[in-house]
């Protein structure tokens, strides 16, 4: 397709987290012409959402994705406030409260929200996804007391470690029996929650399950007592709207190696569930990077009318009490984690030998050497082990 083709074909890009504004801006960068609408059911210009947990300061402001003004300058029809309530496959058209939005192309983009507890929660508690979220997340830190946090994954532990680092007293509550269980292998997370433990806050691991009540004043949570609460035990994607859409919906928008869900209809980011070419399986990433990955990758298949398969290494990072922690691909059975004098950290993950997954702590140049030996294919040990040699000279094997 040459830049001027398709300048009569609309894009509806639902959704402007980091997936939906890159695919825009991504659409232009790749020559399309046509008309492009970005909505968006939050108000005002689209923010990164990853900084909610780690900018709780009261004078901490969030950083835009992209500038409204830039979206004009693209001839992006930028409409905020403008929520997806449903999808006509055979006309083409989008449902929002203010009328249908027709398109030439979908592109899904709804992310994902924090999966609640079974119960509604007191005054003094909250979830962490949206503006509004974050800035009663930071009155309660700039009141001070005590935070319980409930749920010692990622975005629980960051605001953990700025809460503690704002000075205020921190708990950090879970039923899983150690922090960050989902894709960190042991021995790091073990280091992880020492780290947390020596700044102060308090883990209660294994507990039973949350049950949050208090007043208006405090709030309680398995005995730990509290002036607020953060919970944050997990997401689920924001698929409702696609209810009766034709679309498959099972734990996200279901989609081919290439992220179309149907003809002329993709889904990227949280909510995308694609057959990973790496892979060769379903999986939904709720990652940054990925997410940027996918908006280019379909940005580029609609500029170019032409398709090709994502393929995907999972890659998280997280800041924590001055520690830069990355992991890359998966956690597997068996494995080896090697560390230096100064703090640095290196787990390799892996099954039968073969690699599996590499994390790092405060290893920027680890983390991307290992990275790209897990994108060529499945390495083994001792290969990974071998292309980093030169940079782990001075580690001492420790498990």
């Amino acid at each position: 397709m040459n830049a001027a083709a398709g300048s009569d074909r609309t894009v509806v890009i639902v959704g402007a987290s980091v997936a939906g504004v890159r695919c825009a801006t991504s659409l232009r960068n790749a020559g399309f012409e046509g008309t492009v609408v970005l909505l968006d059911s939050d108000a005002g210009a689209p923010y990164d959402k990853p900084q909610l947990s780690k900018r709780i300061d009261s004078a901490a402001r969030l950083d835009l994705i992209v500038e409204e003004s830039t979206l004009r300058e693209l001839r992006i029809d930028f409409r905020p406030a403008v929520a997806a309530t449903g999808l006509d496959l055979a006309t083409g058209v989008v449902e929002t409260a203010g009328g249908p939005v027709p398109f030439d192309e979908l592109v899904i983009a709804t992310g994902c929200r924090p999966r609640p507890l079974a119960h509604p929660l007191p005054a003094q508690a909250g979830y962490l996804r949206t503006r509004d979220d974050w800035r009663q997340l930071k009155e309660a830190v700039t009141r001070g007391g005590r935070l319980v946090v409930v749920g010692a994954g990622f975005l629980g532990l960051e605001a953990a470690a700025a809460a503690v680092s704002l000075g205020m007293e921190v708990t950090v509550v879970d039923v899983a029996p150690r922090v960050l269980m989902r894709g960190i292998p042991t021995t790091v997370a073990e280091r992880v929650a020492a780290r947390h433990v020596d700044a102060g806050v308090e883990l209660r691991l294994g507990a039973q399950g949350p049950v949050l009540d208090g007043d208006d004043q405090t709030v309680r949570v398995d005995g730990a007592r509290g002036d607020y609460a953060l919970v944050s035990v997990g997401a689920l994607p924001n698929v409702e709207w696609l209810a009766g859409s034709g679309l498959t919906i099972e734990d996200g928008v279901v989609c081919d190696a290439n992220l179309a869900a149907a003809p002329g209809v993709w889904a990227v980011g949280d909510c995308a569930r694609w057959v990973n070419a790496r892979y060769g399986r379903l999986e939904r990433h709720e990652h940054w990077t990925t997410a940027g990955r996918h908006a280019q990758h379909v940005a580029r298949s609609i500029a170019t009318a032409s398709t090709s398969p994502m393929a995907e290494v999972p890659y998280v990072w997280s800041d924590q009490l001055g520690w830069r922690l990355q992991a890359i691909g998966r956690v597997g059975t068996e494995e080896l984690h090697f560390a230096s004098g100064n703090g640095v950290h290196l787990a390799i993950s892996a099954t039968d030998q073969l690699v599996t997954g590499v994390t790092t702590i405060n290893a920027q140049a680890l983390c991307v050497a290992a990275r790209r030996l897990l994108q060529q294919g499945d390495p083994t040990v001792e290969e990974v082990v071998e292309a980093l040699a030169p940079a782990t000279r001075d580690f001492a094997r420790i498990s």
